[in-house]
Formats: structure tokens, C-alpha cells, sequence
């Protein structure tokens, strides 16, 4: 006797190979939406002469930075991690810039945000390289979103009344290149 069905086994197993198809086809389709949607709220980049939003800095002495609270100086926001193999030497000029602006008592502020890095990780590279400006972790990326962070190390230098006046991605190749681009950022007020 002839059959033109399927044995039972074999029709269900056919189904299940279809219901898991189309459970994939709908999982891909709402993970395209959802990234879609991630991307589309990433926004414009930061351009020169925008103000970035104000943000909060818990530090990792405890206190909180307030970027608003801090019109009236240039301000430098560097973004960096014990990761990055490009922000250990630019650590070191950070802080030498940082250390003349503060003996000659120029209005200049430093500001380290630490992006995606552990407590200890992100300490013990403060403590390697003599950091002492003002630095805090953005473990969430909040700071980092706020500024459409790219990469590490990315520096950003407002200027007194809270404008964007440079932005430098990737490290800095010389003191005097920071300099220069805090000087340009005090003089464009």
C-alpha cells in the first residue's frame, strides 16, 4: 500500500523545523529594529561651537563635578581607559599640561573620565602615571554617550561659557599640541 503522507514522525519534525525558521526570522527582524532604533538615538556628533550637555562626575575621591558649575574656565574632558594602549603617554602630557596650568594659576580644568574600566584598573593607571586632575569612571556610558564617544583616548575642550571649542581623537602627540588647543579655546570666547 502506498502512501503519499509523511509518517507522523516525520510531518512533525517538519513542523518544528518550520515554527523554530519562523521564531528566527521574527528574532533577527526585532534585534535589526532595536539596533535601528539604538543607532538613530545616537544623534548628530558633537560639532565646534555647540554646547555638549552639562553632565555629573562622581569621582574616585567621592566627590561630584559639575561641568555647569565650572563656566568661567576652559575646560578639558579627556575620555580614556587602563585599556587603551595609546593613553598611557598621553597621560603623562595630560598631567604636565595640567601641573604648569596650576602653578601659574591659570583658570584651566581638568576633567578624566574613565570609560568602561574597573575601579582598580582605572586607579592603579591614574597612580602609574602621576595623574592628580580630577577623574571619574563612566561605567555605564552615560558621559560617553553624551558626547558620541568614539574611541579612547578622545579629548574635548569647552570653553568658558560652556562652548565646544576642540576636539582631538586619539591622543594628543605633544604638550604643546594641548596647549595650543586650550590657548585657541580661551581665545575664542
Amino acid at each position: 500500500m502506498a502512501h503519499n503522507t509523511l509518517p507522523s514522525a516525520r510531518r512533525s519534525h517538519r513542523k518544528r523545523i518550520f515554527w523554530i525558521a519562523l521564531a528566527a526570522v521574527f528574532a533577527i527582524s526585532l534585534l535589526a529594529l532595536l539596533g535601528a532604533e539604538l543607532f538613530s538615538e545616537r544623534g548628530e556628533a558633537l560639532t565646534i561651537g555647540q554646547s555638549p550637555p552639562d553632565f555629573i562626575l562622581h569621582t574616585y575621591m567621592g566627590n561630584d563635578i559639575q561641568t555647569a558649575a565650572l563656566r568661567g574656565q576652559v575646560v578639558l574632558i579627556n575620555f580614556w581607559s587602563s585599556w587603551c594602549t595609546t593613553c598611557d603617554e598621553e597621560a603623562q602630557m595630560l598631567q604636565e599640561a595640567w601641573s604648569v596650568y596650576q602653578s601659574q594659576g591659570e583658570s584651566v580644568f581638568f576633567i578624566g573620565v574613565a570609560y568602561m574600566d574597573t575601579k582598580p584598573d582605572a586607579l592603579a593607571f591614574l597612580d602609574t602615571y602621576g595623574v592628580t586632575y580630577v577623574n571619574g569612571p563612566d561605567l555605564r556610558g552615560e558621559i560617553s554617550h553624551l558626547y558620541q564617544l568614539s574611541s579612547v583616548p578622545e579629548t574635548y575642550i569647552l570653553d568658558g561659557k560652556g562652548v565646544l571649542r576642540a576636539v582631538k581623537i586619539g591622543p594628543f602627540t605633544s604638550t604643546e599640541e594641548i596647549f595650543n588647543a586650550i590657548s585657541d579655546a580661551a581665545l575664542s570666547e
